[in-house]
């Protein structure tokens, strides 16, 4: 397991070189048209999906580069360790719970959704679940059973008239199920998602303040695993923003306070909790061993991806720089 994490650690430094330095974000950025931004972006490791494709299909071109890299660290953590106490393959099972729920949210007769092309699981497999869960279930090979087969099975025998209910639970069952394995995960990973959890409650807290609903409001969408007990959250609902802040400075994430003088802008907290997260993992990008290298890169990977979406749209809807390029 040790050598051969070794081996896939040496692989993602090679593959860090790829990620868009700060030169190229300044050049993007500064790009005039779509098109000039698209040739940018031409220079680097997205080339690979851009052929035939023009700048308003950079959705497709970051989803197929976000797809390879799930597929090889995938591949790379199988090899190198236990496929069981992986919190790499358990993260991106979030991606087939967003497929789940557009599959449940079609079948009630909701508005068609887009599936995501990453997975936690190789080929079709994921799909295949989905359409035989039972038979998965059976024969996961895992205690408990597969989890996407646990949740198609649990949710495919109840009805949600609201689309909003179903997510909800969606959501509450990947939660729990990431709580569920934590002690199999690297201690790091495992305080990593017990703080990522702090930071969307966090923000959930603050939605629903925004929204004037009340603690039962909140107690039903407030997700399990983090540090700080969920119902520690609920008093905060009658809170000021800055007493929210000022109380949050004590809790473990309470680093996120620092530069952050206003809870009341949500896009602000969200980047703040990402660049928290992201510093957190910071310690790893040395390590020579284990798998906390490789989620690191996942991780840059997708901050990446979520960064050029706002670039490209900006530049094809023609907005200000004010107006987007400190989200990124």
């Amino acid at each position: 397991m040790m050598s051969g994490y070794t081996y896939a650690v040496a692989r993602v430094r090679a593959l860090e070189n790829g990620l868009l330095s700060p030169g190229r974000w300044e050049r993007l950025a500064a790009a005039a048209t779509p098109e000039e931004a698209w040739r940018v972006l031409s220079e680097t490791v997205y080339s690979r999906w851009m052929e035939n494709r023009s700048p308003y299909q950079y959705e497709e071109v970051i989803w197929d580069e976000l797809r390879e890299t799930a597929h090889l660290l995938r591949e790379l953590v199988e090899e190198g360790g236990t496929a069981a106490e992986s919190f790499l393959l358990a993260y991106l099972l979030k991606y087939d719970m967003h497929n789940l729920k557009i599959r449940l949210l079609e079948k009630a007769g909701g508005r068609p959704g887009k599936p995501a092309p990453v997975s936690r699981y190789e080929g079709d497999q994921a799909a295949r679940i989905m359409a035989d869960p039972k038979w998965a279930e059976l024969t996961g090979g895992q205690a408990g059973g597969d989890p996407l087969a646990r949740a198609t099975l649990t949710f495919e025998e109840k009805d949600f008239p609201d689309p909003q209910e179903l997510q909800r639970a969606v959501d509450l069952f990947y939660y729990g199920y990431m709580a569920e394995q934590s002690r199999r995960f690297p201690p790091a990973l495992r305080e990593f998602w017990a703080l990522l959890v702090d930071l969307t409650n966090l923000r959930i807290l603050l939605r629903v303040k925004i929204m004037e609903k009340d603690r039962g409001f909140l107690a039903r969408f407030l997700l399990p695993g983090g540090l700080v007990p969920e119902k520690e959250f609920l008093p905060a609902l009658d809170w000021s923003t800055e007493e929210i802040r000022n109380w949050w400075f004590w809790r473990p994430a309470g680093k996120l306070v620092a530069g952050l003088e206003d809870f009341s802008v949500l896009w602000r907290v969200e980047k703040a909790a990402d660049q928290f997260l992201t510093r957190y993992l910071e310690r790893f990008r040395r390590q020579a061993f284990g798998e906390e290298p490789l989620f690191a890169y996942f991780w840059d990977k997708e901050r990446e991806g979520r960064k050029l979406r706002v670039l490209m749209a900006a530049k094809i809807n023609r907005m200000p720089a004010e107006e987007w390029r400190e989200r990124i």
